[in-house]
């Protein structure tokens, strides 16, 4: 299995483990809180500029991953070794989409919840289950990681846009 890394936010995968990755993913939904606390409606809904999403568009992007990860995790697990093709790409509209950033933030840590259970109770043998996406076999390892990267390196992306503001 090859870890993620990336050069943008620092995140190596292999520098996590289970558990570590595990209570990261544990963490986002106080994790996102924080990242949009105290910025007006206005702001969260605000392109800082072309070409980049809002915060509230970061947080539903957060959302469909934490998703993602889910279900890449349940047919891992109930149907191992299936291909699944290329990853859905982002969406990205040439106009901001207005999020409720409350019902996202709910959403996130509903996923977050069903994730966590999820992964509490794999068998030993389930964490060597495949799913292969991209052309790249991906196991619940990874998952987690992926989890992690993703929600820390748009964290980072918010951090960086209310500091623009």
């Amino acid at each position: 299995m090859e870890w993620e890394r990336c050069e943008e936010c620092g995140f190596d995968g292999s520098e996590w483990s289970d558990t570590s990755a595990l209570d990261a993913v544990a963490s986002l939904p106080v994790r996102w809180r924080m990242g949009v606390t105290g910025v007006d409606d206005d702001d969260l809904q605000r392109r800082p500029r072309p070409g980049i999403w809002s915060i509230a568009e970061y947080a539903d992007h957060m959302r469909e991953v934490l998703f993602g990860m889910r279900f890449l995790l349940e047919v891992a697990i109930g149907q191992p070794g299936t291909d699944l093709g290329e990853a859905p790409r982002p969406r990205f509209d040439p106009e901001p989409r207005t999020v409720d950033v409350d019902a996202t933030l709910t959403r996130i840590e509903e996923e977050v919840s069903k994730l966590v259970m999820s992964f509490t109770v794999l068998t030993r043998g389930a964490w060597a289950s495949t799913v292969i996406l991209d052309g790249k076999e991906v196991d619940p390892h990874w998952i987690t990681r992926h989890a992690v990267h993703d929600a820390t390196h748009h964290l980072l992306d918010i951090k960086r846009i209310r500091a623009a503001f």
